[in-house]
């Protein structure tokens, strides 16, 4: 080898350890770097300070047990070093579920680039400043960590940070952010997730912040109570921006168009944040890079047409996932949607698009999922429009108004193999879908509201089902002998048929939900029939059918059981205490039979019932003394319950509708009935926190009939936004209690056919959330409350057959209650509905009598004053008068 080449070779290793080096050190010139062969275990330095860090821990789970000896490094667990140099670079306490505080001896960690604290329980303890001295860090996870208060802006100095997530969804305390203005100092940063955080306060500049961010890649921010989103960005700084998230905050604004500039966007989703107008496609220019857009759950409006043109512009568009589910879209479905070849996933149900079905969607062949249900969709859906659809494994069809005709050919044998089938409220002829034979894949059926009228073919059964939906159309058949060939479903609806036929002894051992109601079967319940072990039903629908004899009494395998709907059948004898018993019930409707005797007598304390239905049967007793926190709706319409109300039912914390009217109650109203503190706060959207708690899709028709404003109605999905109280046609006596004014949020009161007498509450003004007040057919006197009229959602009044008198208000609400049978039978009222006009010049009945009583008073208040200056006047001056009291014994003779 030449003296040349050895120089060159010299100088080449030479560079490659000064290249080494520098690499080793950041780039910077401290020498603090050591050689790797000269460190065994880890430094000491550091060792010592995760002990101490360790120490201010309390571990229940022992998750720091490993940290003990000299090698932190390789033994340590969530402790890992650098291969070159030794240090600490890592450490991972996420799920450690330790307590107590951060020690500040982190900082001593100088090197730590990876800094893991998630799911810990720090106390409510505000995150230590010092954490934002440690510069070297890259990535800092604190989700679920337990910190409270406000996040320090320290956190700013972080500089090389690459990753930042402040996750706390379903975690007990939640951070508050009142500026994000430190976040834009993080110029390294690629990923930011804040999720449950509390950003209300920095509403106004959070994204001008963000947009200060060169390198950001990722962007999640959900459920932080953000409640601005700019419309216009002076310049946008997020080039590098490929997913965005915004779900679950309050914007109510409209898509903003400076999104078109980020334009390396992969995946949008900016889910129930209250987006509203038209869908801009101004906001989705030159996005050709899109694969995912996710906006379902808003109420955007308008139509699709600006947004699928643009998005079909780009000459290969990526988009993969359109979700536009649950807005309010209206207008109809571009041809150019076929344009879209890359498109897997379209989900435009519920909502109300209309006109008829392009057969452009034919050209999406590598479509996997076609939710285009619930719309208003018109016209003809043939087998052409599915028919190159050969990935298909989704299908969901319907049209609200009933105008879409699906005419598929009777021998079409599709290309595609579905997993799941939805079609509803579709005119799809009288006979079964034969091709539906072919789908061998099928997990989900539904075919609800078709107007099938044939009988199920036997095939049906051979399918590998999880899901059969076959409810609301004409099929008929013996039941019985179906339920039999196959009942190894999980849920299973056929109910609003016209099946025959008894019920037999099902296999429980696999079905999470069955209804069957509203069809003709007829005969007993077998007696064993819920004696099965192991059973996993929830849900069980015999309603509206013609079932006779008893309840069977063997309930002790349905542990699970949570709904039980028996209502309108001819069902006699009593209810089984065992089935008031079962552990899991949550609603329990018997109404509509010919049950009797004192039902769940045995029971004191409700743990988790929520709605009970006894209505129009022969039950007979006092009313029940229940217990219950979660009890929420009682009805025992219609029966035979006899004595007065019980005071249990105002320790009722959530009860929201009380109706025990046509019964035999009496005695008074108890005065504790206005401290029910489930009047006194609005209603609640949720139906049932029981099925969300278990995660089990809620019965699709769990309702209660009530009578409301005279008519007797079906509530179901807004039973829970309903304050209701129906006690009429009972012998109940006494006068209304002044505190039943404190049902601030009572929206139905009807106390009508009863003996209640006395004044109708003065302050009866104060149930402003009042639309329904029925005291017709009592003992009532006095006036009609002025303060009546400042109630302005009254919009149902009968006070007919009382002793009230006086004048009928006119102001407010008063001037629409223009009937006069509202106010008959009242012999003293006058003014306007009614004939009998007020004399202006005469007081009325009740002001006669007050004044009549004062003048009276006055009357005798001044005979007896009169009496006493008279007597002091002549017997006082005489007896202090010598002189002149012998001139008046002279006088008298005497």
């Amino acid at each position: 080898m030449t003296t040349l080449h050895i120089e060159l070779r010299c100088v080449h290793i030479t560079l490659l350890s000064l290249l080494t080096f520098f690499s080793i050190c950041g780039g910077s010139t401290e020498l603090d770097w050591n050689p790797p062969m000269t460190q065994v275990g880890c430094f000491e330095l550091e060792r010592q300070a995760l002990m101490r860090i360790k120490a201010a821990f309390t571990d229940p789970h022992g998750k720091l047990s490993s940290w003990t000896g000299q090698d932190c490094c390789s033994r340590w667990a969530g402790v890992a070093c650098s291969n070159i140099t030794g240090h600490v670079e890592m450490l991972d306490l996420g799920s450690a579920h330790l307590t107590g505080d951060l020690s500040s001896s982190l900082t001593d960690l100088k090197y730590l680039t990876y800094l893991d604290l998630s799911y810990n329980d720090f106390q409510n303890k505000t995150i230590p400043e010092f954490i934002g001295s440690m510069e070297r860090l890259t990535h800092l996870d604190m989700p679920c960590s337990l910190f409270g208060g406000v996040i320090p802006p320290q956190l700013g100095n972080l500089r090389n940070l690459v990753e930042l997530r402040l996750f706390y969804r379903g975690c007990p305390s939640v951070y508050n952010i009142s500026e994000l203005s430190w976040v834009s100092s993080l110029s390294s940063l690629e990923q930011l997730e804040i999720r449950s955080v509390n950003l209300s306060l920095a509403s106004q500049q959070w994204l001008q912040s963000v947009n200060m961010l060169p390198n950001l890649k990722s962007l999640v921010i959900t459920r932080c109570e953000l409640a601005y989103l700019p419309q216009t960005l002076p310049f946008v700084n997020l080039t590098s921006l490929t997913y965005l998230d915004l779900s679950y905050n309050k914007f109510n604004s409209l898509i903003p168009t400076w999104l078109s500039n980020a334009s390396s966007l992969v995946d949008i989703q900016i889910i129930n944040s209250g987006l509203i107008g038209r869908i801009p496609g101004l906001a989705f220019e030159n996005m050709c890079n899109l694969q995912t857009i996710e906006l379902m759950d808003n109420l955007l409006d308008g139509g699709l047409a600006e947004l699928i043109d643009k998005l079909a512009d780009c000459s290969n568009s990526s988009i993969q996932g359109l979700y536009l589910n649950d807005n309010k879209l209206r207008d109809y479905l571009p041809d150019s949607l076929g344009r879209l070849r890359n498109l897997k996933l379209l989900y435009l149900y519920s909502n109300s698009l209309f006109g008829s079905i392009p057969a452009s969607i034919g050209n999406l062949t590598k479509l996997h999922a076609l939710g285009i249900c619930n719309n208003q969709w018109q016209g003809v859906m043939t087998d052409a429009h599915l028919s190159n659809l050969v990935n298909l494994t989704l299908l969901c069809i319907g049209s609200s108004n009933k105008s879409l005709v699906l005419d598929f050919s009777a021998d079409w044998c599709p290309s595609f193999n579905l997993t799941y089938l939805h079609i509803s409220d579709c005119q799809i002829g009288a006979s079964f879908p034969a091709w539906i034979e072919s789908q061998t894949n099928m997990d989900s059926l539904t075919l609800s509201k078709t107007a099938i009228s044939d009988v199920v073919p036997d095939w049906i059964w051979k399918l590998h089902l999880n899901y059969l939906d076959l409810s609301e159309n004409k099929l008929h058949g013996n039941l019985s002998e179906m339920l039999m060939i196959k009942s190894l479903w999980e849920r299973v609806n056929l109910g609003n048929n016209f099946f025959e036929g008894t019920l037999p002894r099902l296999r429980l051992s696999n079905i999470v939900e069955l209804s069957l109601k509203n069809n003709r079967l007829s005969g007993v319940m077998p007696s064993d029939m819920f004696d099965q072990q192991p059973s996993l039903l929830r849900s069980l629908d015999l309603s509206g059918n013609m079932l006779s004899g008893n309840i069977p009494t063997k309930w002790d395998a349905m542990e699970t059981l949570m709904y039980v709907d028996f209502s309108s059948n001819n069902l006699s004898g009593e209810v089984p205490e065992t089935l008031c018993l079962l552990p899991s019930l949550s609603w329990l409707k018997l109404s509509n039979n010919s049950l009797f005797g004192e039902p769940c007598n045995s029971v004191t304390t409700f743990e988790r019932l929520q709605s009970i239905d006894l209505g129009e049967n022969n039950f007979l007793g006092n009313i029940p003394k229940w217990k219950g926190d979660v009890v929420e709706e009682i009805r025992l319409h219609g029966n035979f319950f006899k004595g007065s109300l019980p005071t249990e039912l105002c320790s009722l914390p959530n009860l929201h509708v009380l109706d025990i009217a046509r019964n035999k109650l009496s005695g008074p109203i108890p005065p504790c009935f206005g401290k029910m503190t489930g009047f006194s706060k609005p209603g609640k959207p949720i139906l049932s926190k029981f099925y969300a708690e278990f995660n089990v899709p809620m019965p699709d028709h769990i309702e209660m009939e009530l009578s409301v404003k005279g008519s007797d109605l079906i509530f179901d999905a807004i039973l829970p936004l309903l304050n209701l109280i129906d006690l009429s046609g009972n012998e109940l006596s006494g006068k209304i209690p002044e505190q039943i004014t404190n049902l601030s949020y009572l929206n139905c009161l009807n106390l009508s056919g009863n003996r209640i007498n006395g004044h109708i509450p003065d302050n009866i003004g104060l149930l402003l959330h009042l639309e329904s007040l029925e005291l017709s057919n009592n003992a009532l006197d006095g006036h009609i409350p002025a303060s009546l009229a400042s109630i302005t959602f009254l919009s149902k009044l009968n006070l007919s057959h009382n002793n009230l008198s006086g004048q009928i208000p006119s102001q407010n609400q008063f001037q629409t209650f223009d009937d006069p049978s509202i106010y008959e039978g009242n012999p003293g009222l006058c003014g306007l509905p009614l004939l009998n006009m007020c004399n202006p010049h005469k007081p009325d009945k009740d002001s006669s009598d007050d004044s009549s009583v004062s003048e009276k008073m006055m009357l005798w208040a001044s005979i007896v004053l009169g009496f006493i200056f008279g007597f002091w006047a002549v017997c006082g001056t005489l007896a202090v008068k010598k002189s002149w009291r012998d001139a008046y014994f002279r006088f008298l003779g005497l």
